[in-house]
């Protein structure tokens, strides 16, 4: 599932990447730190996992027009 996908990749990933000293920063981490995010990103992409960011005005909270 998409979950699964999104969620469970990324933390394998991250373990495995702990376990083969790839990510070697002690202690519990936020994933914003590059030497994290960066190889798992790479990885994502090679079981079509993309992410495209897309920066749009805020025009507050219109529960009648959401989309």
């Amino acid at each position: 599932t998409a979950m699964a996908k999104t969620v469970g990749l990324p933390v394998a990933m991250a373990a495995i990447g702990i376990l083969n000293n790839k990510i070697t920063t002690p202690g519990v981490l936020r994933p914003i730190n590059k030497e994290v995010y960066e190889p798992i990103l790479k990885e994502l992409e090679e079981y079509g996992i993309t992410f495209h960011e897309k920066e749009r005005e805020y025009l507050g909270y219109n529960p009648d027009n959401l989309f």
